[in-house]
């Protein structure tokens, strides 16, 4: 455990990323924070999907006019508040939003505020992980190593299964939204439709009622569109030109793990899968023979 004290702090019982941007104070202020009533809050586990459910929320309540770039996005516009510090909600207009990939176990709730959570299949949040923590220079351990750690939960917010499950026994509350990345991908269109549902009649209404402004919120949250227009300032950058190599957005596609994992990591990954998921619905989600 001694070697992953530079890469983890533990807080409150969870692992947490530890680096300069990830300060504990900062950390602990995010689960203390008590959202207002309105407020739009993402969240998720790393890697499954948020920068792209963030954009479809902005286009949505901005009725597609809302698109900054990346490094405002988390800082102003969507701020994730590990990195950012919740000072900035004082600053930002309503309605709030902001961002974290802390359990819903371990966070603030308010009735009047809405949650909207994004998962996607273990297998590929584990390869997306594992090269974003490489493109970030963070220097992750060889890959066998790192799938244990994920699976055992001694990686940066722990358990992928128990994060999932702990927003995954809430789905049928009134303020929670439960969005599947597959699903998302797959039916984006219905998709972005019961997000705007979730988010207020007002929002669903403008997109039935104006098909070009759907089909623009459509087009500017394309994976392809996105990529291209989209970049992250490397915060582990020791030079101006490692600055602008993160590679954010990798391949925003279903089955890289599949075809990333061993026979033998892919059973040892379900046979995980099926002792932590034993008795929920995303157990059936999930699981393929």
């Amino acid at each position: 455990m001694a070697s992953d004290e530079p890469f983890h702090q533990n807080i409150r019982g969870l692992l947490f990323p530890n680096a300069p941007f990830f300060s504990k104070k900062n950390i602990e202020d995010t689960l203390d924070n008590v959202p207002h009533d309105g407020d739009i809050i993402i969240t998720s586990y790393p890697k499954t999907g948020t920068t792209w459910l963030q954009y479809i929320v902005m286009q949505i309540i901005s009725k597609g006019k809302l698109y900054p770039n990346f490094d405002d996005c988390v800082f102003k516009n969507v701020p994730f508040l590990e990195m950012s510090g919740v000072s900035v909600l004082d600053k930002i207009e309503k309605p709030r939003m902001y961002k974290h990939h802390c359990p819903y176990n371990m966070i603030q709730k308010n009735d009047k505020a809405k949650y909207l959570y994004i998962y996607r299949r273990p297998e590929d949040t584990i390869i997306s992980y594992y090269h974003f923590l490489k493109n970030i220079n963070r220097n992750p351990p060889e890959f066998d190593i790192f799938l244990e750690k994920f699976l055992s939960g001694e990686i940066g917010y722990g358990n992928y299964f128990d994060h999932v499950l702990s927003f995954y026994k809430h789905k049928n509350d009134g303020s929670v939204l439960l969005i599947s990345y597959e699903k998302l991908l797959h039916n984006k269109k219905d998709e972005i439709l019961r997000i705007a549902k979730f988010l207020g009649e007002e929002y669903y209404r403008s997109l039935v009622e104006d098909e070009s402004l759907l089909e623009n919120v459509l087009e500017r949250t394309s994976f392809d569109y996105m990529k291209k227009n989209l970049s992250l300032t490397n915060p582990n950058a020791k030079n101006e030109e490692e600055k602008k190599t993160v590679n954010f957005f990798r391949k925003g596609v279903v089955g890289d793990g599949k075809k990333s994992l061993s026979s033998d990591q892919l059973k040892r990954l379900k046979d995980v899968l099926k002792e932590k998921l034993n008795g929920s619905e995303l157990l059936n989600e999930w699981i393929t023979e």
